[in-house]
């Protein structure tokens, strides 16, 4: 079957299957999983949330006036204030060189998703199609008829979502107004007018998800002020521009912002998606205060975020979703909330503050692997380079100069700028409330995991990997985490990286562990005891009982690098995985009384030692693993199978 690719300016045919009208023609086997996953999804809700959701199905009887009431709202003045922009002619002359060359790709119909795919999307884009399958999804179905975690032929809703969540659109904004381009700044409008002509509110998969609006929704009020000041400073020529961005206004910001008050995350699915549907409030409602009308007002945005931050962040500042993408995510929504309201002190300002220590600390500076999930999602297109993101966001957090700083001023945390004044840090830092101990000593960096699986009864984006330890040396990453493949439309990759078996924590040999049980993409079941962690002098352990054994995973900085002892305190058999990078070079090198392999990687070299008390099973082998969302590699691995009372594992330099 062929659809036409709702660009007028390209007028293609993509060979696609469109998710019909017509109920699916499901086999038996995929009746029971689905059943299965609402039968566990149902016993994962309080009776709260349950009453809630069925009173939000009866709404739905009433969406088409509130559609309506939304659609005729009349936005009110404006604040001109909000968002603060920063002065122009104080913008890095960086800036502003990167801003045009993202604008002359853009404008191509070339975009950058997740930071490393490059992808022609068209211009306008093609705003139902998955740009890395091709698959074109249905346009013209109530969003409540089109389930997106299961579209036709592989497409993936969040490839979708990419490209919609219009961080494009804002980047040529920022291009028009600091390089002064009218030209780019009319193109955005363009396609932010076909978005609006071929995505009626409620209707597609683009109005699935709350989340997905208020990222909108933060995009467009950051575009309308950038236009906005680039209109003022041009008042002549910007005068042509500002009847279509009146007109956008109308069409956008009134049902984007009702739909996210309307629709907000509640109960277990209030994770992330409710800090940024509240966010999107705070931001938008401050701009536009006569939104409070149909929404709420900034000031209960704020205070339920304010709620949120403390229910999401631990005291230490981690993160209660175990996953180190996400952390970056909430953090920077919940930040450009508090930048809003001017918050400087609370418990909310204090505990983002502890949330950005903690990122510094965890996040390597130059290679991720991050432990969790992540998709690589930003929230504003505000760091000089794309890819660079999460490290753009570490300087930034450190105090350091550069595009972030720019944008947003001074960050909420100060304390950490020890890393770069040569302060003395303890080897070991202890996060006991999440569960994560880094240790940052003589070019060496370990980030030991002895967390919960996840926040709340989902533990959504939470992987098993209690007891991983993730390992680098200077600029590079030697013994990593697998990373996450994709969600959707990549089920077989997500199975697989977050499984026990994907990461290096001990593992019972032969089985394994049985639970936890991951029911769907963002549910899991049977989640495993919550480990201990303690540091003694230079000593980090941490310990998991789970499904009648007891490993414990000690790791220590020795004179020439840095040693792991893995235990079974019954003295059971079990097994350990260490996964290295992409392109690392593994050989083994024959000793006596150990097993030593040989790693080389990028000019660099260690050595790998490996101790058993009794004989036990080492093979080489390949695994795969995810260094960006939607990317897939394989990486060397060392299996070390049938121990029997404990390993001892070894890594230091070789010269």
């Amino acid at each position: 079957m062929t659809a036409l690719c709702n660009s007028p300016a390209r007028g293609e045919l993509r060979a696609t299957s469109l998710a019909s009208r017509a109920m699916p023609a499901y086999k038996a086997p995929q009746i029971m999983s689905e059943l299965r996953w609402y039968l566990h999804r149902l016993r994962a809700m309080s009776l709260p949330e349950i009453a809630g959701r069925v009173a939000r199905s009866c709404r739905a009887l009433t969406e088409r006036s509130f559609l309506k009431k939304a659609a005729t709202h009349e936005l009110g003045a404006l604040d001109p204030q909000q968002p603060r922009l920063a002065n122009p002619a104080s913008a890095p002359s960086s800036l502003r060189a990167q801003l045009a060359a993202d604008a002359a790709l853009l404008l191509a119909g070339r975009w950058q998703l997740f930071g490393w795919r490059q992808v022609d999307v068209g211009s306008p884009p093609c705003w139902h199609r998955d740009p890395l399958t091709g698959v074109v999804v249905a346009h013209d179905l109530p969003s409540s008829q089109l389930d997106h975690r299961h579209l036709p032929d592989g497409a993936d809703a969040r490839s979708i979502w990419e490209v919609n969540r219009w961080s494009e659109m804002t980047r040529l904004a920022m291009h028009g107004w600091l390089n002064d381009d009218a030209s780019a700044i009319r193109t955005a409008q363009l396609w932010l007018e076909d978005w609006c002509d071929r995505n009626p509110a409620g209707i597609g998969i683009n109005w699935t998800s709350p989340l997905e609006a208020a990222l909108r929704l933060i995009q467009f009020t950051w575009f309308d002020a950038l236009v906005t000041a680039w209109m003022d400073e041009q008042t002549a020529r910007g005068h042509s521009l500002r009847d279509h961005q009146t007109a956008l206004r109308r069409r956008i910001v009134p049902t984007h912002a009702a739909w996210c008050w309307r629709h907000r995350s509640s109960g277990s699915s209030a994770n992330n998606h409710l800090l940024g549907e509240l966010a999107a409030l705070v931001v938008a409602v401050s701009r536009w205060p006569g939104l409070a009308d149909i929404a709420c007002t900034a000031e209960q945005a704020w205070e339920n975020l304010c709620q949120e931050v403390l229910r999401q962040f631990a005291p230490d500042g981690g993160s209660l979703e175990q996953a180190l993408h996400y952390h970056a995510f909430a953090l920077e929504l919940a930040w450009l909330a508090a930048r809003t309201v001017g918050c400087k002190a609370g418990a909310a300002h204090d505990r983002l503050a502890l949330a950005g220590r903690f990122f510094v600390a965890a996040c390597h500076e130059r290679e991720g692997w991050d432990y969790g999930d992540s998709d690589d999602a930003i929230v504003l297109p505000l760091a000089l380079h794309r890819q660079n993101h999460a490290h753009e966001l570490r300087a930034w957090l450190l105090g350091e100069d550069g595009a972030l700083r720019w944008w947003l001023g001074p960050p909420p945390l100060v304390a950490a700028r020890g890393y770069t004044t040569g302060l003395v840090l303890p080897e070991w830092q202890t996060f006991a409330s999440t569960g994560i101990a880094i240790l940052r000593s003589h070019g060496w960096m370990a980030r030991l995991d002895a967390s919960p699986l996840g926040f709340g009864s989902l533990a959504a984006h939470g992987h098993s990997d209690a007891l991983h330890v993730s390992i680098w040396d200077g600029d590079r990453a030697v013994i990593i985490d697998p990373g996450t493949g994709g969600y959707y439309g990549y089920q077989t990759w997500r199975t697989e990286l977050a499984t026990w078996t994907a990461h290096n924590g001990p593992l019972p040999h032969p089985q394994g562990y049985q639970t936890p049980r991951r029911i769907g993409p963002f549910l899991q079941t049977h989640h495993h005891p919550v480990p201990s962690l303690a540091v003694e002098g230079g000593t980090a352990i941490a310990c998991l009982t789970h499904e009648r054994h007891s490993f414990q995973r000690q790791i220590r900085r020795i004179e020439d690098g840095l040693e792991i002892q893995d235990t079974e305190d019954q003295q059971r058999p079990f097994s350990v995985c260490w996964i290295m990078p992409p392109g690392t070079q593994v050989k083994a090198m024959p000793e006596m009384e150990s097993t030593v392999f040989l790693i080389q990687r990028d000019q660099q070299s260690w050595r790998l030692t490996l101790r058993a008390e009794h004989q036990a099973a080492v093979t080489l082998e390949e695994r795969r693993v995810s260094p960006c969302y939607g990317k897939l590699e394989t990486a060397p691995a060392i299996l070390i199978q049938n121990i029997q009372t404990a390993l001892v594992t070894t890594l230091s330099r070789w010269f």
